[in-house]
């Protein structure tokens, strides 16, 4: 099933999701976003996953496609279109979660279930990476306008990415 068609039930979405991940993690970035794309392909709109295929796509020097997909990435996180977790106890899930993603970067893959179950983590690392990608368009106004909606903490990439924009525009 992996090799072929489109995924047609959730643990096949969830599966190729993971897949997905896994083989990014690896270096494999074009096996990666073939799948990705096979999952947008079947109607699929997550933030997840179109937050990984801009890793991709930054990843493949496709700038303006890579923003594209973090705006929409923002817009599902944003249009009430989070859900609920099918099975298990959801506090355990949660603060499982939040361990596992206090360790990793903002520039690796997103878990299909993180962002159901930690919604402004999962808008916090599409904000950073729109960011970046917006610093390398030179475009100081919207670095600081997305630098301003990040709640509270700073963050090393958005901070460069500030200076880097009053550099070009000072």
């Amino acid at each position: 099933m992996l090799t072929g068609t489109a995924p047609t039930s959730r643990m096949e979405e969830e599966t190729v999701m993971a897949l997905a991940c896994t083989l990014y993690e690896r270096g494999a970035r074009a096996e990666s976003f073939r799948l990705l794309r096979r999952l947008s392909a079947s109607g699929k709109r997550t933030a997840p996953l179109l937050y990984n295929m801009a890793l991709c796509l930054e990843e493949a020097g496709q700038g303006e496609q890579a923003v594209s997909c973090l705006e929409k990435a923002l817009s599902c996180l944003s249009g009430g279109k989070r859900e609920r977790l099918p099975t298990g106890d959801e506090e355990a899930l949660r603060i499982l979660y939040e361990r596992q993603c206090g360790q990793a970067e903002y520039r690796f893959p997103m878990r299909a279930e993180e962002a159901a179950c930690l919604p402004d983590y999962a808008r916090e690392r599409i904000l950073r990476l729109l960011i970046d990608l917006c610093a390398r368009r030179n475009d100081g106004a919207r670095v600081r306008s997305l630098a301003a909606s990040l709640p509270g903490r700073r963050f090393d990439n958005v901070e460069k990415a500030l200076m880097h924009t009053a550099e070009k525009e000072g």
